[in-house]
């Protein structure tokens, strides 16, 4: 297993390649969540779980109903 830099890192280039979101956005959105949720957590186990669904949610194109 990586170090939990190096984790962040692979997340943040998963999600620019899935969104085909720059990575420099996708990773101050990532870091900005990780922060957010952080600081409310008494776990941290799946703090990149939830990050990461999160940050992936924000870059989704938003369907429109029609």
């Amino acid at each position: 297993m990586g170090t939990a830099i190096a984790d962040q890192d692979e997340q943040i280039d998963k999600i620019a390649q899935d969104t085909g979101a720059p990575a420099d956005l996708v990773r101050v959105q990532y870091m900005e969540t990780l922060r957010t949720l952080a600081a409310d957590a008494r776990v941290h186990d799946y703090l990149s779980l939830f990050v990461t669904r999160r940050v992936m949610a924000a870059f989704r194109p938003r369907r429109t109903p029609g």
